[in-house]
């Protein structure tokens, strides 16, 4: 590939007050790993919460149910588990799309403040969804748009139902089969090893792996590489896990603000995020966020004449997904491409 985004992490690194970047670059399925800062190569294949690329999955496990019986993305997601606690009308496509009106409990201070003061004790399942739903509905389904994790830890709820298995086991069997990555598997226990990837965390008293728990996400999380994120994503519009037809309905998407700009109009679609008009082409990827890292995924179909993936960590909590990072990468991947 002979193309070096270091020069964009360290970049990164300052803007962000973080200790360290990571990326990986897959370029017609030859992937390529960069750091800076205080992860050195010997880091580029330690694993890490990749926290909210998770929906991905997700979404990919919910088509791959669909194709193996009936499609039932656009009935109401009470048809299908009558004791969720949301309003009648409410869709799964519109659960996958957070276009059902459902409210969140992630920016939430007395969410954000029980995880910092207390990581070891996380709330219960019903705790979270309460939280997370107290605002619901924002808005009448389909006439809005807001994120929702609660929507995703419905999602999770309804893969089970349907397929009798759980969650993992069945993104293990049905999703990450064949696919060869070996360095994915679930969130289920702190990190007490201090196996992954370092990372800052504040306001926790102590190294956020040992003491972070996974029931603090409702939606269900995974532990990945760069590596493998961005082999997943390869393999996804590559046709190695859904049909055409179930990707299509995935990269459909609805626009995230009320009055859009002109060009890049954020639009999200079913556990896709999405740039309408972005001038830099057409991608699909999805961010992370939570204690101790920053994740981003961004696959462009066709980018000078081939697939591009880039899959990226910042090592540390913040409050945005690193977009301009990866639009940095991808402007100078462009700029040498001519």
């Amino acid at each position: 590939m002979s193309f070096d985004i270091t020069p964009q992490l360290k970049a990164a690194i300052e803007k962000t007050g973080c200790k360290g970047a990571l990326a990986a670059i897959s370029r017609n399925g030859i992937v390529e790993t960069f750091s800076a800062g205080s992860i050195t190569a010997a880091d580029h294949g330690r694993a890490f919460y990749i926290y909210s690329i998770s929906k991905t999955f997700t979404a990919v496990a919910l088509l791959k149910l669909c194709e193996d019986g009936r499609d039932f993305l656009d009935e109401t997601f009470r048809s299908l588990m009558p004791e969720a606690p949301i309003p009648d009308g409410i869709t799964v496509r519109q659960l996958l799309n957070h276009s059902g009106g459902l409210s969140d409990y992630f920016s939430s201070r007395e969410y954000q403040e029980a995880v910092t003061s207390h990581p070891t004790k996380p709330w219960s399942h019903e705790k979270l969804m309460e939280v997370g739903l107290r605002g619901t509905p924002l808005f009448p389904p389909g006439e809005g748009w807001a994120y929702s994790n609660p929507a995703y830890g419905l999602l999770k709820k309804l893969i089970e139902s349907l397929s009798g298995m759980g969650y993992y086991d069945f993104l293990l069997e049905n999703v990450l089969a064949g696919l060869g990555l070996r360095d994915t598997r679930a969130f289920v226990a702190p990190d007490v090893n201090l196996e992954l990837l370092e990372g800052e965390a504040p306001g926790f008293e102590g190294d956020f792996r040992r003491l972070y728990r996974p029931e603090w996400i409702v939606t269900g999380c995974l532990i990945s590489t760069v590596t493998d994120v961005a082999r997943f994503y390869d393999a996804l519009f590559g046709g190695k896990i859904v049909s055409e037809t179930s990707l299509r309905k995935m990269m459909e998407t609805v626009d995230v603000l009320k009055t859009s700009p002109a060009v890049s109009i954020p639009a999200n679609g079913l556990g896709l995020m999405h740039f309408r008009k972005d001038p830099l082409g057409d991608a699909y990827g999805h961010g992370g966020g939570g204690p101790g890292y920053t994740t981003y995924a961004r696959h462009y179909p066709d980018l000078k004449g081939a697939p591009f993936t880039l899959s990226l960590v910042l090592n540390m909590t913040l409050p945005q997904t690193p977009f301009a990072l990866a639009d940095e990468i991808v402007r100078a991947f462009l700029d040498r491409a001519g």
